[in-house]
């Protein structure tokens, strides 16, 4: 049986129904228990409002009083009440409980027992919807997930054939990064970084930067055949080294300046991607930071910041029509000693010979035309260098 209710104290009136109580716990009471009052009698709960607030029933016969002990006792019904839903409780799942053998008794079921329906790893991960990556190790070995940090490893100084990745039923034939030094690899070359990517047994495809012509070339080789012997290397031209002139054509890039109107140009790519102002009358590409274009007169402008024209190669373009590259006038340059350029820009005049040839020439001078612009390919100082080391003092 349960035990009796008397927490705290109660205050009844004669004939008054309401029970006001402090520190008492009313509400673990319920209608129809026995409320056994100051006055030793009995009286039934009729309702439990609050914890310090209770009516019975009939009202209370005794003498008023404040501060005095009571009690509640719950009846029978209740515990019989309870073995009821119990009862229940076990007809509805009884059968369910048994069917979970020892897991009807764990807090948390194991793997091992079923936690995910299944004792099949392939299925649970199936049930979970994971995918094959929840299947790999972490490693350097056939099949492994790449740690992280191993790439930048990669390109560490390491021996060539170091990170490896073999094909499935291809021995032999694997993809890798590589870090060359000048160890007389059978290629007889030296590279700062190679990427190999086998496409067939017999064939290879080799990406390389070497290290002698900076990070700006980017070469290219197959094998031609199942010989194993490799074709020609071929450069990757890309925007680090090459530059499209003002009729489209490409050419070898080093610091290129581009004089124009900058403010009224027609060409919406005079500034395309690393080109930017370098005074009102040019553009330059990132190698070129640093010069700046001022126009001194019809057709004449000055080249400053830079150490003079390149050293090798083609140094100036004509302006080009961006419709196929016919040209709208021919230049002229000039070099200081300080490295000071000056270009100059005329109209181009034909002259015919007394044998009846057209020999090209210059005409008047004239401004960049808007829908063009002039390419100048220049030679830039090197890039600063540190403070030397400073040597040890003897004492």
């Amino acid at each position: 049986m349960a035990s009796w209710f008397s927490e705290g104290t109660v205050t009844v009136n004669n004939g008054n129904a309401v029970v006001t109580g402090i520190g008492t716990k009313f509400s673990n009471c319920r209608s129809g228990d026995m409320f056994v009052g100051p006055d030793n009698g009995i009286y039934q709960v009729i309702n439990p409002s609050s914890d310090t607030s209770v009516s019975i029933s009939p009202a209370y016969r005794g003498a008023s009083v404040a501060g005095a002990s009571y009690g509640i006792v719950p009846v029978n019904g209740y515990p019989k009440a309870l073995a009821d839903a119990v009862n229940l409780m076990v007809q509805q799942w009884g059968a369910t409980l048994a069917g979970l053998g020892p897991v009807s008794s764990m807090a948390v079921v194991p793997f091992a027992n079923g936690g995910l329906g299944t004792t099949s790893k392939a299925a649970a991960k199936a049930a979970l919807d994971l995918g094959t990556a929840s299947a790999k190790n972490s490693g350097l070995t056939n099949g492994d997930l790449i740690p992280a940090g191993v790439l930048s490893g990669m390109f560490s100084n390491v021996a060539p054939d170091a990170y490896q990745m073999d094909r499935p039923g291809e021995p032999g034939q694997q993809g890798a990064f590589y870090k060359f030094l000048n160890n007389g690899s059978s290629s007889g070359l030296s590279y700062s970084t190679l990427i190999r990517i086998p496409y067939n047994v017999g064939y290879e495809a080799q990406i390389f930067i070497p290290v002698s012509q900076g990070t700006g070339s980017l070469l290219f080789r197959t094998t031609p055949g199942a010989s194993g012997t490799f074709g020609p290397t071929y450069s990757v031209y890309h925007t680090g080294n090459t530059t499209r002139g003002s009729g489209g054509a490409l050419s070898a890039a080093s610091p290129i300046l581009r004089i124009a109107n900058v403010a009224l140009t027609e060409r919406q790519d005079l500034g395309e991607q690393s080109f930017e102002p370098a005074g009102e009358w040019g553009v330059a590409n990132e190698e070129a930071r640093g010069v700046t274009v001022e126009r001194l007169g019809l057709g004449e402008y000055r080249v400053t910041g830079s150490l003079g024209l390149a050293l090798e190669g083609w140094r100036t373009h004509d302006p080009s029509s961006p419709d196929g590259g016919r040209m709208l006038g021919i230049t002229d340059s000039h070099q200081e000693e300080d490295g000071t350029v000056t270009i100059r820009l005329f109209k181009q005049r034909w002259t015919l010979t007394d044998d009846g040839e057209m020999v090209p020439g210059r005409g008047a001078p004239i401004d960049v035309p808007l829908n063009s612009w002039i390419d100048v390919r220049l030679h830039m100082p090197s890039a600063e260098q540190g403070p030397p080391e400073m040597a040890a003092v003897e004492e």
